[in-house]
């Protein structure tokens, strides 16, 4: 029987209910849980209609990312009634790897989940929320097989996401794939032109999209209980108070790179993208919004350390780049972490097999996304002055 497909000539706002029932035969679950995330979607599904020129194509990719989420609350509220065992479980210390985008973070999430005594949030487990299954079931299981056909067709649509984000359905991923159930996230004007809609989010609380994370978090390691949490999102930085209000113990590590370099090479992979959806997408609208975003993130991140007298252990991106290794015997060092001579081969091993590929990173220009050198250096002169930038 041939899936019945939402109208691109209706919009997406008008077809709310029809995409939460699509979610629901996609799934065969039916709770979506309380209705805290529908004035979000209304608004993230109304700025879209306004202002991203989708292409039928686009609409139908929207329909399936937007439908995502849903699909994952039904997954998460289907898990905690099968298993409320899981909500009782403590998250002790987990070690939260943040950072301005560009600076690193992914290759070192990527290398310390490595060692066996984390665990972290597999790309599909983002999609399908449950109690992680041994390994080897994974393929058996549909709501695995499902993740990876979205993760394949972002990865088409903008392979930047393959290159340079390292994406793939069955390794471990930022948790920006699982904050949106709530639909108040930067992952949306990330990925769409939606100026209403982040007006709305630029003043919106994250702390209750935190604790449904913590809840998610629960569930998926209720089997897991002796590993400690490695998690990775860039984004925390313009949430950092809603992430210690929910881990009050997090360890934090954050990356630094000179924005000049960072704001381009993010502009690029974000602008893949929005064509993705809306191939007319400009980049220079793209610019001007991610050099603000970051420097926002970065002044609030920030002023919450200060307030809290948070201890970060600040990790340099070209110090990374130079010694990868070094730098996480130094992270293992701070925190108190033991590093096993068996691990330290497996990270060299993963090393080896991941060589860094820096041509992707020089190529873009400040100009390419409406952007110059001084307007970034200018944006972020509080943070170039504090990591001491030239």
């Amino acid at each position: 029987m041939e899936e019945k497909r939402l109208d691109f000539k209706l919009g997406l706002r008008a077809q709310r209910d029809a995409l939460r029932q699509k979610a629901i035969a996609d799934t065969g679950l039916d709770d979506l849980g309380p209705d805290d995330y529908l004035d979000a979607l209304d608004r993230l599904l109304e700025s879209i209609d306004k202002s991203t020129k989708l292409s039928p194509e686009g609409f139908d990719m929207t329909v399936d990312q937007i439908g995502a989420q849903l699909v994952g609350r039904l997954h998460s509220e289907a898990g905690w009634k099968k298993y409320p065992q899981s909500l009782s479980q403590p998250i002790r210390g987990p070690l939260i790897i943040t950072g301005i985008v560009r600076s690193g973070t992914t290759a070192l999430h990527k290398l310390m989940s490595v060692d066996p005594q984390f665990q972290g949030l597999e790309h599909w487990l983002c999609r399908a929320p449950q109690p992680r299954p041994p390994y080897e079931k994974w393929q058996e299981i549909p709501a695995y097989r499902k993740a990876v056909g979205l993760a394949d067709d972002m990865m088409e649509g903008a392979p930047e996401m393959k290159t340079d984000h390292m994406m793939s359905a069955d390794e471990v991923e930022e948790s920006i794939f699982l904050l949106p159930q709530l639909f108040m996230n930067n992952t949306f004007p990330s990925q769409w032109y939606v100026p209403d809609y982040d007006r709305w989010y630029f003043d919106a609380d994250e702390t209750p999209s935190y604790v449904r994370l913590a809840k998610n978090l629960q569930l998926i390691g209720m089997n897991d209980l002796d590993r400690r949490w490695l998690l990775k999102n860039p984004t925390d930085l313009f949430a950092m108070n809603a992430v210690l209000n929910t881990f009050p113990d997090a360890m934090i590590v954050q990356t630094h790179r000179d924005p000049v370099q960072a704001i381009p090479s993010i502009c690029n992979v974000l602008a893949a993208l929005h064509r993705m959806y809306a191939p007319g997408a400009d980049p220079h609208k793209n610019g001007e919004r991610e050099n603000n975003f970051w420097a926002t993130a970065l002044e609030r991140a920030y002023a919450t350390y200060e307030e809290r007298k948070t201890p970060v252990f600040n990790v340099e991106f070209g110090d990374f780049i130079s010694d990868q290794l070094g730098t996480v015997k130094a992270i293992y060092k701070h925190f108190g972490l033991t590093l096993t001579p068996a691990v330290e081969a497996d990270m060299r091993k993963w090393l080896d097999e991941h060589p860094r590929n820096s041509t992707s990173l020089q190529r873009f220009q400040p100009e390419d996304f409406g952007l110059t050198a001084d307007k970034i250096r200018d944006r972020y002169s509080f943070y170039r002055a504090k990591r001491g930038y030239k």
